[in-house]
């Protein structure tokens, strides 16, 4: 297993408890050039059977897909809906990268695809609901 980690990606300091809580079990990092997330998978992110945790890998997809849309629509968003198709087993070792694609964005929704690829196979393809969040308006006074 190596872990090196490729050319053009920097460490990604996740601003969620949670997130930040699951990035001690490794770094995640992203490239900012395109936007990609990532993970080099280790031991800690196993499951019994010795490959990557299935929650792990749908949680890497609904970061990567918030944390891009976020970026690009300049908008706050919540998960509302999210399917997770697992095509191919994760090993430790693997450097495993988020690419997201924006497929349609409305004032409400905003519906997003994210593949996880490793080595350019696609282990994990995700489809995504999002919606917009706004500012709670103010109650009035009568």
């Amino acid at each position: 297993m190596t872990d090196s980690i490729p050319e053009g990606f920097e460490r990604w300091t996740p601003s969620s408890p949670f997130m930040t809580h699951l990035a001690d079990l490794g770094a995640f990092y992203r490239r900012d050039a395109d936007g990609v997330m990532a993970l080099r998978v280790g031991e800690p992110h196993t499951n019994m059977h010795g490959m990557a945790h299935g929650g792990l890998l749908a949680t890497l997809a609904d970061s990567a897909l918030g944390y891009t849309i976020a970026q690009q629509a300049h908008v706050s968003i919540v998960t509302v809906q999210m399917s997770v198709e697992y095509l191919n087993a994760v090993q430790p070792g693997d450097w495993l990268e988020a690419h997201v694609q924006v497929d349609k964005q409305g004032k409400r929704l905003i519906y997003a695809t994210c593949l996880l690829k490793a080595d350019g196979r696609v282990m994990l393809k995700a489809n995504a609901v999002f919606a917009v969040r706004h500012a709670a308006v103010p109650a009035s006074d009568g």
